[in-house]
């Protein structure tokens, strides 16, 4: 197993205000040897940590379209501009591209209005912790890829209901910040076996807080199939139960689901 050290989705800051360069490096990529693409989550994660060094304020939310694919890409270049907001939030536009080819298009916002004081509606699930859970592995991509980034063990899957929870953790001991939760919360597809190998059309993601690195406990629940696609949203838990983050997205189902 090969582990990434450097947080593999942080990008660079180019020679004009707004752009930004990620290099590509493997733990950023899914796909069989020989056809590696950039993980979504990756990409995302990638404009977030582009939008939070141009505002130099943290995350409140970010939406990603997903529209050409990465294959084999060595570098995708970011564009980041400020569109709008105020005194305490900055709204954003951003872009990404590859080879001059644009691959996605993000907007989010970021900020934070004081004084505050924190409310948590959401509670985590009952679920077996992570040393009860059952570990797998991703078999689907080349060694060194993202899945050889984390641990990832299942504490309940509900078929008929769409339901799964999923506990990861990095290899490597990542910070559990916006980027990371942001990876994490692409691992959407999957969470039914009619999903396993689609592709995602959309990807939106809420930030509330970060916490130590260690466990996550991410808790799909899919809505709907319809049209050829699956609908569907997750909450992100630290082990101690606090809600770190919330996602949804819109997938493109496969033809012929991929085996495990």
């Amino acid at each position: 197993m090969s582990v990434g050290r450097f947080p593999f989705w942080r990008v660079v800051p180019g020679q004009r205000s707004g752009s930004f360069t990620l290099p590509v490096m493997l733990p950023a990529t899914a796909g069989p040897e020989g056809a590696p693409h950039i993980m979504g989550g990756v990409a995302l994660a990638a404009i977030v940590d582009a939008m939070e060094l141009d505002s130099e304020l943290p995350l409140l939310w970010a939406q990603l379209q997903f529209l050409g694919p990465t294959q084999h890409a060595e570098e995708l270049a970011i564009e980041v501009e400020q569109c709008g907001g105020g005194q305490a939030v900055a709204q954003y536009a951003a872009s990404a591209s590859v080879n001059g080819r644009p691959t996605h298009r993000a907007s989010g916002a970021l900020g934070s209005r004081e004084p505050n004081e924190q409310t948590l509606f959401a509670d985590m699930p009952e679920v077996p912790g992570p040393d009860a859970a059952a570990s797998i592995e991703i078999s689907h991509s080349a060694p060194g890829g993202l899945p050889d980034q984390f641990d990832y063990r299942i504490a309940m899957r509900d078929e008929a209901r769409g339901l799964q929870a999923i506990w990861t953790r990095s290899h490597a001991g990542f910070a559990v910040d916006a980027g990371w939760l942001a990876i994490i919360s692409d691992l959407f597809l999957g969470a039914h076996p009619a999903t396993r190998g689609g592709s995602s059309l959309d990807a939106m993601f809420r930030f509330v807080q970060g916490c130590d690195p260690g466990w996550v406990l991410s808790f799909i629940e899919l809505a709907a199939f319809d049209r050829g696609v699956v609908h569907g949203s997750a909450r992100h838990f630290a082990k101690d139960g606090r809600l770190l983050a919330i996602s949804s997205q819109t997938g493109v189902l496969p033809r012929i689901p991929r085996t495990p």
